[in-house]
């Protein structure tokens, strides 16, 4: 077996934790090089680590400009012809929005394979050797070419674009609602379950800064109030987590009808965790209503990760082109 090299890609995260005086965890304590030192790889997996660390904090305070860091960082590693795939560890709270971001942005010829731990390295149980481990085999494996940055988590392989945390604390953390995973990770060996078709489509074009765009959950009465308050704080777009097929109260029909028409783009999804929009109801705020207001109406994607597609394709299309273009990466 040819000697494979990996890089490695630190960022933080429970699995980079060790205990603070509190008795706590201190998220992103260790840096790459002492996680890595405690990672046993199964026998017969001959690689060559080069680990680096690019951030050292909790998920939840990863920003829009560390994503456009970690992705230089990460385009540098897979275009030198003697690296054979990336590893990136990472805090579980934004992991699969991290992932997604780099499946619609590094080139996918290489495999790139993200994994967290919900336990502490120092934790009884911890996950986050096994799952460095199962993510150094899994980027070795020519299998994960062209499927763009694949979460590893708990001997699983998941798509990052329908990859879901789906416990704040077990160790089955992530699961893909309603598609399931790739395939899995067992010692040394990788099995993908079926010939994937669907990949992620790169966006092209794209620059720093993003654009700012905002996420709002629909609920039970939600206040339309909402809508204005964050294109007037800022926001150039945004992405509505709405009711069962891809509703809203009636009351946020008048300010989406505004904002569209000062060119402000909205689309919506929907907050089931499985399941498309559709137009199959008619009243107001239904999906049929939003539609013909000029609503972007997105298929099989989280809010989350709508979001992340839209702020790119606003940096690198022209507006008008918008709906087009989200439906190229979503098909």
């Amino acid at each position: 077996m040819t000697k494979k090299h990996i890089v490695v890609l630190t960022t933080g995260g429970t699995i980079a934790s060790k205990p603070s005086d509190s008795g706590r965890s201190q998220s992103g304590a260790l840096s790459g090089e002492q996680l890595l030192d405690q990672v046993s790889l199964p026998k017969g997996v001959e690689v060559t680590l080069e680990v680096m660390s690019i951030l050292q904090k909790p998920s939840n305070a990863v920003t829009l400009s560390d994503l456009a860091e970690l992705y230089r960082h990460g385009r540098e590693a897979l275009n030198r012809e003697d690296v054979d795939g990336l590893v990136i560890t990472h805090g579980t709270d934004t992991l699969e929005e991290t992932a997604y971001f780099l499946s619609l942005t590094l080139p996918a010829d290489k495999p790139c394979v993200i994994t967290g731990s919900q336990r502490a390295p120092h934790q009884l149980g911890t996950d986050a050797f096994k799952n460095i481990c199962d993510a150094i085999v899994a980027a070795t494996s020519s299998q994960l070419s062209q499927l763009g940055c694949v979460v590893v988590f708990n001997e699983s392989l998941f798509a990052a674009r329908y990859a879901r945390k789906v416990s704040s604390f077990q160790l089955h953390g992530f699961d893909a609602p309603g598609v399931g995973s790739l395939g899995y990770v067992d010692g040394q060996r990788v099995k993908l379950y079926h010939v994937v078709t669907e990949i992620a489509v790169p966006v092209n074009g794209w620059d720093f800064p993003i654009p700012r765009v905002d996420l709002l959950p629909a609920y039970l009465d939600a206040s339309p109030m909402l809508l204005k308050a964050c294109v007037e704080s800022g926001a150039k777009a945004v992405v509505i987590d709405g009711l069962g097929r891809g509703h809203v109260p009636p009351s946020w029909m008048p300010p989406i009808r505004e904002l569209i028409s000062s060119g402000v783009p909205v689309a919506i999804v929907s907050s089931c965790t499985q399941g498309p929009v559709n137009t199959s109801y008619e009243f107001s705020g239904s999906l049929a209503d939003l539609a013909s207001a000029g609503v972007l109406t997105l298929n099989d994607i989280s809010a989350r990760k709508a979001r992340l597609a839209l702020a790119l394709l606003l940096s690198s299309t022209p507006r008008e082109a918008l709906g087009d273009a989200m439906e190229r990466i979503l098909a």
